[in-house]
């Protein structure tokens, strides 16, 4: 009983630099939180009212158009020249010709067609891609100029989904669930990204 008498002192001492070292540290980390700058941007507004991103989109929109015309028009020609065999005997050397060239251009008009897709989903991948990396180094610069230490990613999810794991993978995504509108710097990177572009364009 002794010995446990004489520890008190010493357990109450250490209880209290304790409570004084989590005090401190508590104070300190209240000050370094004060002085903590947070953004919030919302990709998805970002990329909508870019106007390089709206330029590039009908850019590729119109080049989708122009594979497409060029698609119908081989399948027109395919269609015409079928319509012209139908007309000629059976065993003749001209239908003999006629359904040995439409025999090249389907295969013509098949290789067209991958080469179209390949070539569209090859220049959309590179779009969004350079449109993605444009908008972080924007965010970038806007932190640093700004003074922000850490700048998160925002993505409103659409929840009207016919299937579980579409609705589970909008839900898996979103990062934030709540920020007050001080800290949404969404307009700021919209604005600085097309004043850029329209001097890029000048």
């Amino acid at each position: 009983m002794k010995l446990m008498f004489a520890r008190m002192p010493v357990m109450c001492l250490a209880f209290a630099l304790l409570a004084s070292l989590i005090y401190t540290n508590i104070n300190i980390a209240n000050a370094e939180v004060e002085d903590f700058r947070i953004g919030i941007v919302d990709i998805g507004s970002v990329f909508e009212k870019y106007q390089k991103r709206i330029d590039l989109d009908q850019e590729l929109k119109e080049q989708e158009k122009a594979f497409q015309d060029e698609v119908n028009k081989k399948r027109k020609e395919i269609i015409d020249l079928d319509e012209e065999t139908q007309l000629l005997d059976l065993g003749s050397e001209e239908r003999g010709n006629n359904e040995n060239l439409m025999e090249r251009k389907n295969v013509e008009l098949e290789g067209y067609a991958k080469f179209a897709e390949r070539q569209l989903l090859k220049k959309y991948k590179d779009f969004f891609e350079n449109i993605y990396q444009e908008v972080v180094r924007k965010v970038e610069e806007i932190g640093e100029q700004e003074g922000f230490d850490l700048i998160i990613k925002k993505e409103e999810a659409d929840l009207k989904s016919g299937q579980i794991s579409d609705l589970q993978f909008k839900i898996g995504i979103r990062t934030v669930l709540y920020h007050s509108d001080s800290v949404d710097i969404t307009l700021d990177v919209v604005d600085t990204l097309n004043a850029s572009y329209a001097k890029e364009k000048g």
